[in-house]
This record gives C-alpha cells, structure tokens and sequence, in this order.
C-alpha cells in the first residue's frame, strides 16, 4: 500500500489546487468556473505511474501478448469478432509496427485512459477534490490491470457525453468503438433509459427488482446466459459462472450510492437542488454497480464484478453530489464519515485482501523508452 501513497498524496494535491482556483456556487450545485488545466498534471502523474510499471496482476500476460503482436501492419491473424476484441488487436498491431516498446505500449492505454477518466470527472463532478478521493479509492488501481475492458470503459465515457448532450449518433459510435475493445461495452446501451430522477417514480424500484430477481434467477438461468455469451464470441461454461460469489463486504461499499440516494430521495427530487441531466445519469448509474455486484453475489465474482466495474467510475460523482444535499450541520461530519471509511476500503483492498506492494514493480524515468 506504501507505493500508492505518493501518487494520491500528488493526486489530491492537484485536485485540491484545482478547486482552489475554481469557484463554487452558494447551494455547492456545482461550479460558476471550473479551471480549465491544473487536472491535466493529475492525468501525467497516474499515466506515469501506472505506464512505469512493469508488473502487477494481468500486465506480465498484457505484455506478452503484446510481444506475440504481428508487426509490419500484419492483420491477417486478426479474429474480425466482437468477442476477440480486433479493435484492441489492432492498435497492439499498429504500435508494434510503430517501434512502441513494451513500456510504450502501457504507456500509451495509461494515458488514454487516465486521460478520459479524469477529463470526465473534471468536466460533470460538483466536487472535484472529492470525487479523486473517491476515484483514488475505488477506480485507479483497476487500469493497472484490466487494459482491454479499462480502455474501453474510457470510450464509453465519451459516448455516455454524447448521450448527456442529446448527440445520439456519436454515442452510438462511441459504444461500437468500445465494443471492438471489450465484448461488454454493450452494456452501455442502457444508457439512454437512465435518464430519470432516482426515486421520482417506479423506475428506480424497477431496476431494483430486475437485479434482484435476476441474482436468485442467475443459477436457473445459465443456460440461457451462455448462449448470451456465445453471441459475443465467448465460449464460456457452466463453471464459469458458479464460482465463488463477491466479497459481501465489497457489495456493500458499491451499494452506498443507492442506499445514500434513497435516504436523500426528498432533496433529490427537490427542485432547490438544481439535479440537472448528467448528475441524474451519474447517479442511476452509479446504482447499476452495486445491483450487478448484488447479482455477483450469486455467481462467480471474476466475471459478474468485473461486470460491475463498468460503472464503478460512476459513484465517484453522484456520491460527492448527494453529500452536498446533506443539512449544512451534518455536512462535514457526514463527510469526514465518508474519507475516513473510503480509506479504510482502500487499505483494505490494497494492504490486506491484495498487498499490492508485493506485486508492483516500476522502472525508473530514465530507463523508460518509448521505442524499442
């Protein structure tokens, strides 16, 4: 855990010197002027961070297929399927063509990632500071891992701007761009129907029971879940998802949102709090990590959370959100509750369920090349 903590020290000073130089309106509803380029330094300090690494979880099997790539702009072993991720095969194709070494190569998902996350953040969060505490805690690590579904969660973050600005055609293109990256990414589809005020009206209780019905229903189902797969080019069986269901006390922290919401629900639904079009989206689907978490209660967790993390990004601003809707006297303990509960799951997850400085290893800066 000791290696994470220069980079969120760094990383929240940033954000803290970005709100500094931002001016909030009186309701805390959000910003009468955001600065325009302090978070950009956030984005080169975790693209450097994670782009040095030369080991930890996935990035040892990353990196030697990423050796294995065809060079020379060779496609011909390129599966055209969704469920071969041949959007993701070419650009390894394209950068080891380019002379991209190994390093170069993480480097480059590094900062397109961290580049879009933090953008996202910066452009719909109503507490910047906040909401990088939040991402520190419960985001930043998962790209250090997960390449292939992170980037393509990145590509969805541009299609779920376009669907907050009404510009459908290019969410459409966003989500088959990411689509060709992770199978998964067609999840975003749902998109369009979250956008409602959370507890306004039967919709959010729908959702509820839909989750909840499908995790009884999930064992029952495997059938037809399976089929499902094969249809995005995944050959999975019945194994795969009866594993060992996710960690309860992981389901709890990704259910807050809604749990928060609900208690809220009087103050979310009222018009003083000005809850516009993107902050309605963050929320709801900020509820879908915690219902398919719920889900991957009763299946295996290494597919159902993974699931889940598509919208992991999402609490990171409806939460900082909803804390400001809290009566002002109970605002900033509800708040120093909340750091100091978040640090714990962080500790938690990086210190004793996966000691995470038993596994990262970096290169110095001067060692680093772009190019072979």
């Amino acid at each position: 855990m000791w290696k994470l903590v220069p980079i969120i020290v760094i990383c929240l000073a940033i954000a803290f010197f970005s709100d500094r130089f931002s001016r909030k309106n009186e309701r805390l509803t959000g910003y009468i002027y955001k600065e325009k380029f302090i978070w950009i330094v956030a984005v080169i300090a975790m693209a450097l961070f994670a782009g040095l690494r030369i080991q930890y979880n996935d990035t040892g099997t990353y990196l030697d297929m990423y050796e294995a790539t065809n060079a020379d702009f060779d496609f011909s072993d390129v599966k055209w399927s969704f469920g071969y991720n041949f959007g993701f095969n070419i650009v390894n194709i394209f950068l080891r063509s380019l002379g991209f070494s190994k390093s170069g190569y993480l480097m480059v998902y590094s900062i397109v990632t961290y580049s879009i996350y933090v953008w996202f953040i910066h452009k719909y969060s109503t507490d910047f500071l906040m909401s990088i505490f939040l991402f520190m805690c419960l985001v930043f690590t998962f790209p250090l891992a997960a390449i292939k579904q992170c980037v393509a969660v990145a590509f969805c973050l541009l299609a779920v701007d376009k669907a907050i600005n009404k510009k459908w055609f290019w969410f459409a293109f966003w989500i088959l761009i990411a689509e060709t990256f992770h199978a998964y990414s067609i999840m975003y589809l749902i998109v369009p129907l979250m956008f409602f005020l959370p507890w306004q009206d039967k919709r959010t209780m729908f959702w509820i029971v839909v989750f909840i019905v499908a995790g009884f229903l999930l064992r029952p189902m495997l059938g037809t879940l399976l089929e499902s797969t094969e249809s995005l080019g995944k050959d999975y069986t019945i194994e795969n998802f009866s594993g060992e269901g996710v960690n309860p006390f992981r389901l709890l922290v990704s259910l807050v949102p809604l749990v928060m919401s609900f208690v809220l629900r009087k103050q979310i639904n009222d018009p003083y709090y000005e809850v516009n079009r993107a902050e309605e989206l963050c929320m709801n689907l900020s509820f879908l990590n915690g219902e398919i978490m719920f889900v991957a209660l009763f299946g295996t967790a290494n597919y159902f959370a993974r699931l889940a993390n598509y919208f992991y990004i999402f609490p990171v601003i409806a939460l900082p959100r909803m804390f400001n809707m809290v009566k002002p006297n109970w605002r900033v303990p509800m708040k120093v509750v909340a750091i100091a509960c978040y640090a714990m799951f962080l500790y938690y997850g990086n210190a004793i369920n996966q000691p995470i400085d038993n596994e990262l290893k970096h290169i110095l800066l001067n060692e680093f090349r772009f190019f072979v």
